[in-house]
């Protein structure tokens, strides 16, 4: 999905409807279906939905508190609960159409939130779109500390804000002194630059990208990564065989490192790549062996530049590589430099390339945590995430991918950011997964910025499947991602 100015789509959606293309009517409800079948695929908030949940909406009077409303009418619930900013004779036509909707549907629609509330209690955030700026009045800001009290009551409750939270900017993604908390937010049509703005993520939440194909938009160098990037995974036609899947090699592991040499090669097999093949040093060769999936053939070597990447369709270098020695690091760089096959930096191969003993090669694909970023680019400490990434890619011709609560996919044409994923994948191992599955995918034959994007995006909607399957815990292992990687939606 495009990222735009909220300016830009207010643009476009005046002009086809002022050329009468579609309508209003039309819009709100292509938008509160398509919000609908976002909500019902996505794995943690698919499961709140049943007849003993109770919604909460709060609802300004414009053209965000009717998608709200009508949401909320889509789902077959005990009760929906709708908090007014405003007197009803003062909110908009589409919102009295949406509110009578949920009227004739026969759902109990009380105009004050019940004391104490029920629960579990999904909110919606319907009070201002996009088009808002500047501090709340005093009474939407009351209503914005509610909503957030309500939210932080009980654990199982959420809130999903519509097309942007209550009180942040929509451009600047500034927020202010009652700003709303969501869970989640449903980007409408496009993502608003502030969604993806450093230190917004707290307020938005996760993001779910809600298309409207009515909307024609244009060009932009900025994007949202969401679903759409899992129909850039190659079909396999029935004839389908493992060498036409792709052949992994992978430079990883050593003492007290082991773990991230397994978890990449296992990731791999997991993302679907034909042949994975790990390669260390004797020294460590005895414990590795024993220890991953047996899909996964161990090679010792005494020499990095032993290994035939002749043969690899996507090579690996670094999951916890540790400190090789001198000829061990000249090896690596003869290895990298003789590949002919598409490559991935990640850990301790990027400390060596901070450092000046390793160069990253043409068309790479490398994927620093934030702490690698800055030794690879001190500049950063001064910079932006989004900024970090432009300019890096502008100094190194490679395929960027900046770890973080919202991770960048940057090129010299483009800047991607993940809306997959959440707070629970703050624990060791992430990584080496995530490095894994872009190298099977890249294996598979996926262009390099293509496997970058779609892998992050697997791995945090493989993280939210495990989140939501093991009850919603505070964290989630990195192993526990390996039966949702190939998970399509």
């Amino acid at each position: 999905m495009l990222i735009l100015s909220a300016q830009k789509m207010r643009e476009i959606e005046q002009k086809v409807v002022s050329k009468k293309v579609v309508t209003r009517h039309e819009l709100i409800i292509e938008a509160i279906g398509n919000a609908y079948d976002a909500l019902m695929h996505d794995p943690e908030f698919s499961r709140f939905f049943n007849k003993e949940l109770t919604i909460v909406v709060y609802a300004g009077k414009g053209l965000n508190a009717a998608d709200a409303i009508g949401l909320a009418g889509t789902f077959r619930c005990r009760q929906v609960v709708v908090r007014f900013a405003t007197a009803f004779d003062e909110v908009s036509r589409p919102v009295k159409t949406q509110f009578k909707i949920i009227d004739r549907n026969q759902l109990f629609v009380p105009s004050s939130l019940p004391k104490p509330a029920p629960f579990p209690c999904l909110i919606i955030d319907g009070l201002l779109g996009s088009g808002a700026h500047g501090t709340l009045a005093d009474d939407y800001a009351e209503l914005v500390r509610e909503m957030n009290a309500l939210r932080a009551s009980h654990p199982c409750n959420r809130t999903i804000a519509v097309d942007i939270p209550t009180g942040l900017d929509p451009d600047s993604g500034k927020p202010g002194p009652d700003t709303v908390r969501a869970d989640a937010t449903l980007a409408i049509g496009c993502v608003k630059s502030g969604l993806v703005i450093d230190g917004a993520e707290d307020f938005v939440g996760r993001l779910l990208c809600v298309a409207l194909p009515s909307l024609p938009l244009p060009p932009s160098r900025l994007h949202a990564i969401g679903n759409d990037f899992l129909s850039r995974i190659p079909e396999r036609p029935q004839s389908f065989y493992k060498n036409r899947a792709g052949r992994v090699q992978i430079i990883a592991g050593s003492p007290g490192y082991i773990g991230a040499a397994q978890m990449c090669g296992e990731a791999a097999l997991n993302a679907g790549a034909g042949l994975v093949e790990l390669y260390c040093l004797r020294d460590i060769y005895p414990l590795l062996a024993v220890r991953v999936a047996a899909e996964v053939m161990v090679h010792a070597v005494d020499s990095y530049d032993e290994v035939p990447v002749e043969r690899a369709n996507a090579l690996l270098v670094g999951p916890g590589l540790g400190k090789p020695d001198a000829p061990q690091i000249h090896a690596l760089q003869k290895l990298i430099q003789k590949a002919s096959c598409p490559v991935v930096m990640d850990a301790d191969a990027l400390n060596l390339a901070a450092a000046g003993k390793l160069t990253i090669p043409h068309g790479a694909v490398i994927t620093p945590h934030p702490g690698e970023m800055l030794r690879l680019f001190p500049q950063s400490s001064s910079l932006s995430r989004s900024e970090t990434a432009r300019q890096f890619v502008k100094k190194n011709d490679c395929i960027l991918l900046l770890k973080g609560a919202r991770s960048i996919v940057a090129t010299r044409h483009s800047l991607c950011f993940n809306t997959s994923g959440g707070p629970y994948m703050a624990s060791g191992g992430h990584g080496d997964v995530l490095s894994g599955v872009i190298a099977a995918l890249l294996a598979q034959g996926m262009p390099p910025q293509d496997a970058a994007a779609t892998g992050a995006y697997l791995c945090g909607l493989a993280a939210t499947h495990a989140y939501a399957t093991q009850g919603f815990p505070r964290s989630v292992r990195a192993t526990s991602l390996y039966p949702f990687l190939g998970a399509r939606d």
